[in-house]
């Protein structure tokens, strides 16, 4: 697994001390947001083209694995929703930001909002 990055998010402009930076300048491949985390074990492919609606078909690998109790699979998206953020800000920092009040709409932030980099 890549090493993490050790500021907020920035908006892909490079940080001179932050490890990951550093890898990703030394020609170290980007992480697809969009897979499933490779430390993560594989699971068994439907046969059935994926359960429609949360409803499972008995006969299909995955669905048979799933009615037996297995654990879903979790993507790395709704991961970073479900508190492990990966740096970015949660849900109530966001709110939080953005509530009535508060210092964005009292234009604390700059005339263009930089809430959530470091």
């Amino acid at each position: 697994m890549a090493t993490k990055h050790s500021h907020g998010p920035n908006f892909g402009r490079h940080v001179d001390t932050c490890p990951r930076c550093i890898e990703l300048a030394n020609g170290a491949a980007p992480v697809d947001a969009y897979n499933r985390r490779d430390d993560q074990p594989k699971t068994t492919a439907h046969t059935c083209g994926g359960p429609i609606f949360g409803k499972k078909t008995p006969g299909c690998p995955r669905c048979d694995e799933l009615i037996a109790g297995a654990e879903p699979v979790r993507w790395v998206g709704q991961e970073m929703r479900r508190g492990v953020t990966g740096g970015y800000p949660t849900d109530r920092e966001i709110n939080a930001h953005f509530a009535p009040g508060s210092p964005h709409h009292r234009g604390a932030c700059g005339p263009v909002c930089t809430f959530g980099e470091s």
